[in-house]
This record gives C-alpha cells, structure tokens and sequence, in this order.
C-alpha cells in the first residue's frame, strides 16, 4: 500500500476526531503538524521516524542520523510557521546492536536539542526480535505558534499566486546515500521572517522533504489548484538536470504560496520564484521545460512506490 494510500484513508476520518475526548483539534492530520487546543492554549505536534536502509546507508555515523530525525521534525515546525518546543524519541535496535550505538545515537539527540533549542524530555527504547533488524529511531515534537500566532498550512493557496522555495535543491538524497540529507538547515527562523514580511500575502507553505514537484502539488492539491513550475528558474547548480531538481528528496526547504514578490532573502537565505499556482488542471504539478510541459507529482519520493 502506498504511503499516499495510506494518508489518505487516516484523513477520511478526520471529523472524526471531533468526538473523541475533551480534545478540541484545530488542524487535524493532513499537514505537516496537528495543532489542538489544550486548556486554552494552542500546541503543534508530528512525529517522523529514520530507518537504517531507508533514510541512512549502514555505516553512517549514528549521531550524524540522530540530528537528521530531529532535523526532520524541526523542518516540520519550519512549515507551519511555529517554534519548537520539546520532543520525546523512541529507538527500536537489534539483540546484537553494540551498546554503543545507541550510546551514540543519545549524545547526537542531545547535541541536535541544544542545537535547535527543543530539549528531549522523555522516550523508548526496544529491541528487534531477530538479529540484524534494522534501526528505527522516532522522533516526536511538540511546538507552539511563533510571536505573531499565526499558524501557516499547506491550504490556502489563490490562484495566480507565486510559487516560491528559500536556499537552493537538487542535492538532498543521493542513491549512495551521500547528500544533504545529513546536514539538514531547517528554516524556523526563515518561517518566521517569512510571516512577519509578508503577512497576509503568504497564504501556505510546506517544507520540501518529498521532491518540489511532490510537495508543491500537495499545496496545489490543499487550495483546488494546479501548480506549473519553470525549470528556468529552479535554484540549483549547473548542469542539474530539472527532474533531479524537483524529484531530489530530503531537501527540507520551505516552498511557499504567496501574492506578489517576495524578499530576495530572509534570514540571509536566498527565496527563488519557481512557479505559479493556476486553475486546477489533471495533474497537480507540472514543469515547463525543454518548450513543453511535463506532468510532475509524481517525480518525489514516496514510500511504498
């Protein structure tokens, strides 16, 4: 079952949520974060996981996939515009896993708490039945709304608006499992400058952890729109090919909907215009490129395809 599958039959259920305990869920799953209210006062929460095979080769330094899982997370708050605020992780390992490993993978978790502000206050560890399992490391965070209040979704796209991505893609994930993906800038403080520059013009955001192309049709998808992407002026470096551009995962760059030019750089890291959300065509995401267009949304990575 592919993971969109998935997604989406967790999402069929979500008025659901309405009846289930004292609760209230202001955005339930669907986005990058939930956000409730618990008395009175707002919380954001996801959670996301690292598998060793999947996220990271073996042999890769484990406090290096330790900060990736809280990177990952932290990209998350990016998205909506909020700040992190504490995080609880949980670790599955093998019966013959050297006991250094998850030595190691606690220092890394600490080292990334001091380095995003967002203490690790609590979590698990549990072991495979079988030898050789691999390691999945989880990590879940919970944030609050930045200085403004103001909690930014995927939803709310307008036709016309640009599209527009910070810093530069086509390098998160490579094949051999080189890449970014260790180094992962997640971009809270470029969220928040975003916010607070453009106000009511930035109208819905969302990190690029699947592809541009993937993630900018879940926003086009989000609003009832299409989304047509110009290979042109896709920041990345020469002789980038533009499917590797827009298909490259892990990259965990904001892409944004917004009315009107944007700042050239917030926070020092550069913002490109890419694109354009239109009417609602068949596909959700296209390119320009080579004088045609090309269906996009599913150029990204998804688990289970």
């Amino acid at each position: 079952m592919r993971e969109s599958a998935i997604i989406a039959d967790i999402v069929r259920h979500n008025a659901e949520l309405a009846s289930i305990g004292g609760t209230e869920v202001v955005i339930p799953p669907g986005d990058d974060m939930a956000e409730v209210r618990l008395g009175g006062r707002r919380a954001l929460v996801a959670a996301d996981q690292v598998i060793e095979g999947v996220h990271w080769l073996p042999g890769t330094d484990l406090a290096l996939v330790a900060r990736k899982a809280m990177a990952r997370n932290v990209s998350d708050v990016a998205a909506m515009a909020a700040v992190p605020a504490c995080a609880v992780a949980t670790v599955a390992c093998a019966p013959d896993a050297p006991e250094a490993h998850v030595r190691s993978l606690s220092e890394g978790l600490r080292a990334a708490a001091r380095e995003f502000a967002c203490p690790v206050v609590g979590g698990d560890v549990g072991v495979h039945a079988a030898a050789g399992s691999p390691l999945v490391l989880s990590v879940a965070i919970l944030a609050e709304p930045g200085p403004t209040g103001r909690v930014v979704t995927r939803a709310g796209a307008r036709e016309g608006d640009l599209l527009c991505v910070t810093g530069f893609l086509g390098d998160g994930w490579r094949p051999d499992g080189s890449g970014r993906h260790l180094r992962i800038a997640p971009r809270v403080r470029e969220a928040l400058a975003l916010v607070a520059q453009l106000g009511e013009r930035l109208h819905a955001m969302i990190d690029v952890s699947d592809g541009l192309a993937t993630d900018a049709g879940h926003l086009a998808e989000a609003s009832g729109l299409s989304v047509v992407i110009d290979a042109s002026r896709l920041p990345v470096a020469p002789g980038t090919p533009w499917r590797q551009a827009v298909g490259a995962g892990e990259e965990h760059e904001l892409a944004f909907a917004c009315d009107g030019t944007p700042p050239e750089r917030v926070e020092g890291t550069p913002v490109t215009v890419v694109g354009r959300f239109v009417r609602a065509r068949a596909d959700r995401a296209v390119v320009a490129a080579d004088g045609a267009e090309h269906p996009a949304s599913n150029l990204g990575w998804e688990h289970g395809r």
